[in-house]
């Protein structure tokens, strides 16, 4: 609840006081503050501030969208409804309700606060609304702005923006009006790169198919993933009424993972390569997330996300998933690795046109495609996977990925408990403390997750057998 007034501390300590709560100052200098209620209910918080100008005429011509300036005067007995005829409207917000439209009437209002621009998308996809086409055109001419606000703030309508479904298509039209490329000014380049692999808008055109893949994942993992389907949705969905920063992170991971591809595009043999993006680009993703103030825990993330999202198509470019593969794959990547594993599969599905996709996951997804046609996709994986004819690849890369993700819910195999510790080994093998140590208990882990010991016997029979023939 937001409350407008004259004199908004004496307000503000007055109904603290009233309703038993702690007052926030949120921003003296611009008089507002704050009152935190109990959790659980509806209304989780009231803020108080003073006018935007002498009256509330004045405050409301200021606010930020029509559907924002709507204002009651708080009578003193209140009944249980707000008469229409009550409510001040100004600038036809109740029109703007009723057609679900955000408008913005001033690119003045957008330059007194540019967080507003960014505030535009993140409503339209809280509320499913759409904007207005006026309003569009005054955010294009006030791109430039976008990055102006504090990286704290933009951090925050990010997070709340990309948690929503159906995000995907708003960053679209955030590319459109160029503030994607203003707030993300590393992925410009990328709009003139590779055009003729990725067709008009290049590189920029396939991380935001990447990410719009990402968003169909995330809505259908039902079928995607059928065995753990609620395991991951717990991962990518945020408390009730509030935004998933799981969720988030991972489509903000799909709109970077290539943000160093124009930094290393080399023709090679009349091939466009782009040999160590992935390298350069978890290091150029780490400083945008710097920059717009995330934590260092999601910078790690989606700086690993870049840097490994190779991983998986190299591992399927093998040929085969054997058990070692899948589990080293684990072990090097670690914490992140199911996070890797959506982005992945996202960046594979790209290639594929979406009714495509639901085709296969109507069918039984991807995985099937490991024992039906694994061999004549084996025999295709050195072909264009955004031609025609690498289609077959693209089957085969996400059968890979998605028996990954099928093999990372089983904890055993990919991260197995330790059956002996470092003083177990060096005892039993007369070693000093030291590096040696760490690759024996490395060996131990291996083989337990291979299932080639079970037993704390025969993992110290394991041990004096390699001592043997050799480490």
């Amino acid at each position: 609840m937001d409350l407008a007034a004259e004199k908004p501390l004496i307000l503000a300590r007055r109904l603290a006081r009233a309703i038993g709560r702690r007052l926030v100052v949120l921003d003296e200098n611009e008089r507002v503050y704050r009152i935190i209620l109990r959790e659980g209910g509806t209304l989780k918080q009231i803020d108080v501030a003073g006018f935007k100008g002498s009256t509330i005429g004045e405050d409301l011509r200021r606010r930020d969208f029509t559907v924002n300036a709507l204002a009651w005067p708080v009578p003193r007995s209140p009944g249980r409804t707000i008469p229409k005829d009550e409510v001040l409207d100004p600038r036809g917000g109740f029109r703007d309700l009723k057609a679900r439209r955000l408008c913005c009437e001033s690119a003045a209002l957008f330059k007194e606060d540019p967080l507003r621009i960014l505030r535009a998308f993140r409503l339209a996809a809280e509320l499913d609304f759409k904007v207005d086409p006026g309003t569009i055109s005054r955010i294009r001419a006030s791109s430039r702005l976008a990055a102006a606000p504090a990286g704290e703030r933009i951090r925050s309508e990010l997070i709340a923006l990309l948690a929503c479904q159906g995000s995907s298509w708003l960053l679209r039209l955030m590319d459109e009006t160029r503030v994607l490329t203003s707030i993300f000014k590393e992925l410009a380049p990328q709009r003139r790169c590779a055009q003729a692999y990725y067709g008009r808008g290049g590189v920029l055109k396939h991380s935001l198919d990447v990410v719009s893949r990402l968003e169909f994942l995330l809505d259908h993992l039902e079928r995607a993933f059928p065995g753990q389907a609620k395991a991951l949705q717990e991962r990518v969905s945020g408390r009730e009424g509030e935004p998933s920063p799981g969720r988030a992170l991972l489509m903000l991971a799909a709109l970077l993972h290539d943000v160093a591809k124009p930094r290393t595009a080399r023709k090679i043999e009349g091939r466009l390569r782009f040999f160590g993006h992935d390298t350069l680009g978890a290091k150029m993703a780490m400083a945008i997330m710097k920059r717009l103030r995330f934590s260092r825990d999601e910078s790690r993330l989606v700086a690993a996300i870049v840097e490994h999202h190779l991983r998986p198509g190299n591992l399927a470019a093998s040929g085969k998933v054997t058990d070692r593969a899948a589990y080293r794959f684990f072990r090097d990547i670690g914490e992140p690795a199911r996070d890797l594993l959506f982005v992945c599969w996202a960046d594979h599905a790209s290639y594929l046109p979406e009714s495509v996709v639901a085709r296969a996951l109507k069918r039984g997804g991807f995985r099937r495609y490991l024992k039906e046609s694994g061999s004549a996709a084996r025999r295709d994986v050195s072909k264009n996977p955004g031609e025609p004819s690498g289609e077959r690849k693209t089957f085969w890369h996400l059968a890979v990925v998605s028996e990954l993700m099928e093999r990372s819910a089983k904890p055993e195999r990919i991260r197995p408990a330790r059956l002996l510790d470092g003083h177990d080994v060096m005892k039993i093998l007369g070693l000093t403390p030291g590096p040696e140590v760490g690759r024996w208990i490395e060996a131990l882990t291996e083989a337990r997750a291979l299932n080639r010991i079970r037993t704390r016997a025969e993992a110290v029979a394991f041990l004096r057998k390699q001592r043997l023939t050799g480490f």
